[in-house]
């Protein structure tokens, strides 16, 4: 009982922004997103890149990359310069439109369900659960973690499956910065960014 009434008072101070909680920025998001995907379905069928244009008009504006890339290089970003921070979100909000596009370029129609009752930690930021629904296996866990941005809210991370796309490419670029040095790390990403189709993406 205690811990309903501590849920039902978290999601009482979470901030309204013109009606929108968490999980509304998210389903207006989502339904977006898929309309588009639908109409589009045969421009995407002979160009595939089309859906990167298609995240970019979409999901970019619910995405804070400053947050991400922030939370990516984690105790490498106190040492990097103003240039440095800024090139490396450059790139890696190019990476993200690329993670997305992938994750979206398959789009058949699924029904995707999403929870109306965000979880919030005691800063304040909430993560809000979905679930793809497959036509063939089983359903698809998906949430996004969300933070008040000035009269809105912004996704800074999502987890698939249980995994946290931050945590795994913290893991992944930590090791890469201290042995090569993040100008180097930067300059690959942009190679990587600079000759990947959708495909490619990882």
């Amino acid at each position: 009982m205690l811990k309903k009434l501590f849920a039902v008072l978290a999601l009482m101070s979470l901030p309204v922004f013109a009606g929108q909680t968490p999980d509304v920025v998210i389903h207006s998001a989502t339904d977006a997103m898929t309309t588009k995907l639908t109409a589009d379905k045969a421009k995407i069928a002979t160009n595939p890149t089309h859906v990167e244009s298609i995240v970019r008009e979409l999901v970019l504006p619910h995405v804070d990359a400053d947050a991400v890339a922030r939370r990516v290089l984690a105790k490498h970003w106190k040492g990097a310069n103003p240039d440095q921070q800024q090139r490396f979100t450059a790139e890696f909000q190019s990476y993200l439109v690329r993670f997305y596009a992938k994750a979206f370029a398959n789009y058949d129609g699924e029904k995707i369900q999403i929870g109306s009752n965000p979880e919030v930690d005691d800063r304040g930021n909430a993560t809000v659960k979905t679930e793809i629904l497959r036509k063939n296996g089983q359903p698809i866990p998906v949430a996004y973690r969300m933070a008040p941005a000035g009269e809105t809210w912004k996704m800074y991370d999502v987890v698939i499956e249980g995994i946290s796309l931050v945590q795994s490419k913290k893991d992944e670029f930590g090791p890469l910065i201290t042995s090569k040095g993040l100008d180097k790390v930067i300059a690959d990403l942009a190679d990587v960014n600079a000759k990947s189709t959708i495909g490619a993406a990882q």
